[in-house]
């Protein structure tokens, strides 16, 4: 599948997870403490925005994701789903020209399709082939850059039937998950213990500082899905 047509597939997904929310819109996100439904929708609504009006400075960082929320602040999330079904297709139509860029739309988008599940308590959709795109995104786009930058030794990371080697190529040991756990681990929705549960070869404790780059941190305590 294109990345746009993954892009649309979990557009489409959250958009029938969301729409006609009543209070619920308002419901606090756990993996996301400081937003609601609400916000992630209008985050991901303000990406495409964005990407059309070429306000790209800042990308991905907490005051360019805070202005997303804030312009939307006042809408009803109805509204504000009508918005992003009027961008997003501009957005899915260009998007396999947007090269790892395009992957990285689809984890964030997938990412947060499964925040706001968490937040509705309406786990699904796990095993998607956006989730592995995510996976593979933040493996290799950012995980592999910071076991490097931290002079680990190289892992190989094995999720499903895929595997890769990160920060180097001849690795000392193994970390195993299912796409879906690792893409949460990779992206600040686990705990330090949470991670360490993850099917390890070696000692954890020396990586668990390179699991957290760009702007994800380990979370402080466990997160349950």
């Amino acid at each position: 599948m294109s990345i746009g047509a993954l892009y649309a597939d979990g557009r489409g997904r959250i958009s029938d997870l969301v729409s006609g929310l009543g209070e619920e819109a308002a419901a606090p996100v756990p993996a996301c403490p400081q937003w609601s439904v609400h916000d992630v929708v209008a985050h991901v609504t303000g990406v495409c925005a964005d990407i059309l009006a070429g306000n790209l400075a800042g990308v991905a960082t907490d005051p360019w994701t805070a202005a997303q929320v804030d312009a939307r602040r006042d809408r009803t999330i109805d509204e504000v789903v009508a918005e992003w079904s009027e961008l997003a297709p501009h957005i899915e139509a260009m998007a396999d020209n947007f090269g790892s860029a395009g992957n990285q739309l689809v984890a964030d988008l997938t990412t947060h399709e499964h925040d706001i599940r968490g937040a509705l308590g309406r786990p699904g959709a796990r095993e998607v082939e956006g989730v592995m795109v995510a996976a593979e995104f933040v493996v290799t786009m950012g995980l592999d850059q910071s076991i490097s930058a931290h002079a680990l030794p190289a892992l190989e990371v094995r999720a499903d039937e895929r595997s890769w080697v990160v920060g180097g190529t001849e690795p000392s040991g193994r970390l195993e998950a299912p796409a879906f756990e690792l893409m949460r681990a990779l992206t600040g929705r686990r705990s330090r213990r949470q991670i360490g549960a993850l099917g390890w070869t070696v000692d954890p404790a020396p990586y668990l500082p390179a699991l957290q780059f760009g702007p994800f941190t380990t979370r402080p305590t466990d997160l349950e899905e």
